[in-house]
């Protein structure tokens, strides 16, 4: 095989893991995420099979062997992408390009890039490796404030917690919060001037707030609390309501996991 023909090759190859490195890069949320990274390993596999059964040129070979090692495991970096996704580890573009571009397998493509030198074009797509983030917001901060001008209280005590959480008051029937909030793990945080109506309790949890996407990007979690909470004011009294995160017994709030595409905003 010619120093041409191999150049084909490698083009081809990139086209491949290129705009599928893009849609990692850009997933906003764990669906998305988990998308692209199906997309890239199904990249990974197809550039194995194209680079397989080749018999490089003298000035590849190389580049070639580290080319190989990088895609024939079958839990390379850029495979394994889709099992941590699935597991819930990872939940976001910014935390999958971390792992990826630290893995082995992103080393060894670097290491074919410095092999071929100036004699091949290849991996222009893979940034160096990029370290994990682990963004918060303070205790108490509003993701979306919303309108409180009513007088019910509303308390989530996160104190035995391990994680950070969001939660979201939407009235029922609805797919928009009236108002988000962040607690920290080990925190408590009071909810004040709840309008009356009737609302459901959506929580998410995790590492590494990215206010960008308004979402954890590692370890996350989205659940409902499968009973509403409903608040009303008389002359007299107004509601309040507390709920604690971490399982009790005796405990009688229960939640269910939602789907992303169901949490709303």
């Amino acid at each position: 095989m010619s120093v041409a023909e191999y150049q084909a090759i490698l083009t081809e190859v990139d086209g491949l893991l290129g705009p599928a490195w893009q849609k990692v890069a850009g997933a906003g949320n764990r669906t998305a995420t988990s998308e692209a990274a199906t997309a890239l390993s199904k990249a990974a596999k197809d550039s194995e099979a194209r680079l397989a059964y080749l018999t490089a040129p003298p000035e590849a070979k190389d580049g070639h062997e580290h080319l190989m090692r990088a895609f024939s495991s079958s839990s390379n970096g850029f495979s394994n992408l889709a099992v941590t996704v699935q597991r819930g580890e990872v939940c976001a573009g910014s935390s999958a390009v971390s792992q990826v571009t630290g893995s082995v397998a992103a080393n060894e493509v670097r290491e074919a890039v410095k092999a071929f030198g100036t004699t091949f074009t290849f991996g222009a797509w893979l940034p160096g490796p990029v370290p994990q983030q682990d963004r918060k917001l303070a205790n108490g901060t509003y993701v979306k404030k919303g309108t409180l001008n009513g007088s019910g209280e509303f308390t989530v005590n996160n104190g035995g917690g391990d994680s950070d959480v969001v939660v979201s008051l939407v009235p029922k029937g609805t797919k928009a919060a009236a108002t988000t909030f962040y607690i920290s793990a080990g925190q408590t945080f009071k909810v004040k001037r709840v309008r009356d109506g009737s609302y459901d309790v959506y929580m998410a949890s995790g590492a590494d707030w990215d206010a960008g996407i308004s979402g954890f990007t590692r370890n996350c979690d989205l659940s409902k609390f499968t009973d509403p909470i409903d608040f009303k004011t008389t002359s007299r009294q107004y509601t309040t309501w507390e709920i604690t995160l971490k399982a009790s017994t005796g405990g009688n709030a229960h939640t269910d996991s939602v789907d992303p595409a169901d949490y709303p905003q």
